[in-house]
């Protein structure tokens, strides 16, 4: 018994000390017990939250839809959730059923990982290549506009296009609003014969505005 007490401490010590968030429950949804990195990013105490309904205690209305989500269905369930409470944050969330061999349900877990700090390396650099793109676009010479009798926004907004930037991107580098994005794709779609993105990235790969 003192060898099973001495392994249950060293794997709750374990869990306890991950950098990723773990919420285990009964199946109802009662919590059962949080690590310390779940109770940081949900803003709970363990001790409080024990014997109570996860779906109650989530104040975060993203994480909260989520966790609702998944108390719907045994299968696991995958998320990204942009959590606003008690601390912005972007999570990768994983819901999941526990079976017992017989295959009937004895509990569930929440396990999410804080993924902040990578979302903003990767804004950073689509930003920093929409930057070097209008950068270049700024050079163009008026012989390119002509040739392709687009406007020099329009040639921007094709080369951004080009290089996978989705328009929410490209209206933030261009400092204009979302519609205004639409407005320029829907000109040079008509004055290149276009009609969908998937041709314009086609377009924009093979004639070098990339």
């Amino acid at each position: 018994m003192d060898e099973f007490n001495a392994h249950t401490t060293l794997m709750s010590n374990a869990l306890d000390g991950l950098c990723v968030g773990l919420v285990t429950m009964d199946v109802s949804g009662r919590v059962l017990w949080m690590n310390r990195a779940s109770q940081s990013a949900l803003g709970l105490d363990v001790d409080d939250a024990r014997g109570r309904p996860l779906a109650s205690l989530l104040r975060d209305p993203q994480i909260a839809e989520f966790w609702h989500k998944a108390l719907e269905t045994e299968a696991t369930t995958f998320g990204e959730v942009s959590l606003h409470w008690p601390r912005r944050a972007e999570l990768k969330a994983n819901a999941t059923v526990s079976k017992d061999p017989s295959g009937t349900p004895i509990g569930r877990a929440l396990l999410f990982c804080d993924v902040t700090s990578e979302r903003t390396v990767q804004v950073q650099l689509s930003q920093e290549t929409t930057e070097r793109l209008l950068h270049l676009t700024d050079h163009w010479n008026e012989s390119a506009e002509a040739r392709e009798g687009l406007t020099n926004q329009e040639l921007r907004v094709l080369k951004c296009v080009g290089a996978g930037l989705s328009n929410p991107q490209i209206a933030e580098s261009m400092e204009v609003a979302v519609s205004t994005v639409r407005s320029h794709l829907k000109g040079l779609y008509s004055k290149l014969g276009l009609s969908t993105r998937s041709e314009a990235i086609s377009y924009a790969l093979r004639n070098g505005f990339t």
